[in-house]
């Protein structure tokens, strides 16, 4: 690489080459044979030649300053374009992304009218189960359960939260949809009337929660068989009824998650049999009980 000039050559002045400074120089072409005018001239002649040279080469230098500034003038300016659509492009993609999470209201019938009757509300953790397709105590859509829900919900404060593990994901969920109400009851304890009421709500609320409609299928036909089925007209009867739902449902997602379900809606007699005489033997050993401890009263009167 050609070493840069410092300074436009066109600034310069020509020397005196008839001073003492260039007596050598003189002497060596006055041995030539020429006259001290003529090696005054020729040197002046090889500094004007010399003086033009690096004129070329002073313009040169700067054509090739400005074509290298502007080049690095446009590369800086691309990459400035390049920098300023990089931060369009995030800031839109951050844009969109916040929409996706932004909750979206649904639309609504400007002509729809309220329905003249509001069904009770089950609590977060009822609905949360149904949600996952799980097992869920039929009590919790009864209106006593429902109420509870109410109650609980002007109690507690639904801002709180806690660790909940979904799928093998550990996330956050109000308190309120993890914890079970200590006011359940079991279903084998529910009278016939709430079990009817909380079936109803329950095939409702599978249906909102998409669940299978094979499953939802099965389980209304199951309830079915227990509302038309003989052994309500008999003595223990219905608790027998009763107590088969809650041991079969159970059962049933039990199975479910294991891949190894049966038909719910195939209503197994000799099972409702063998319930039904637990039943009435329960009944009965409470019943000699009861007139024990009357009797024992009886004698100490």
């Amino acid at each position: 690489m050609a070493d840069r000039i410092l300074q436009d050559p066109r600034l310069e002045v020509l020397p005196n080459h008839a001073g003492p400074h260039y007596d050598g120089i003189r002497q060596i072409l006055l041995n030539t044979g020429l006259t001290i005018e003529q090696a005054v001239q020729a040197l002046n002649n090889s500094w004007t030649q010399s003086r033009e040279e690096r004129i070329q080469a002073w313009d040169q230098q700067v054509t090739n300053d400005n074509i290298a500034a502007e080049e690095a003038r446009l590369l800086l300016q691309e990459q400035e374009q390049l920098r300023l659509q990089q931060e369009q492009q995030n800031l839109e993609d951050q844009r969109l992304e916040a929409e996706k999470k932004k909750p979206k209201m649904n639309d609504f019938e400007e002509a729809a009218m309220v329905s003249s009757y509001i069904a009770p509300r089950p609590s977060q953790y009822a609905l949360r189960r149904l949600e996952n397709f799980e097992y869920l105590e039929l009590w919790y859509l009864t209106q006593e359960g429902c109420a509870d829900a109410a109650q609980q919900q002007h109690t507690q404060n639904d801002d709180t939260f806690g660790l909940t593990k979904v799928d093998d994901v550990v996330a956050l969920r109000q308190v309120s949809a993890l914890r079970a109400s200590k006011n359940v009851v079991p279903d084998a304890s529910l009278s016939f009337r709430q079990m009817s009421i909380a079936k109803t709500a329950l095939i409702q609320q599978m249906s909102k929660f998409q669940w299978p409609n094979k499953a939802i299928t099965a389980l209304a036909d199951f309830f079915t068989h227990l509302e038309v089925h003989p052994f309500r007209q008999r003595e223990f009867g219905e608790q027998a009824l009763l107590t088969y739902q809650a041991r079969v449902r159970l059962n049933w997602h039990d199975a479910i998650k294991t891949n190894s379900a049966f038909n719910i809606a195939l209503f197994n007699e000799d099972l409702l049999q063998a319930i039904y005489k637990e039943v009435v033997d329960k009944a009965q050993v409470q019943s000699l009980s009861e007139v024990s401890v009357f009797s024992s009263l009886d004698i100490r009167i």
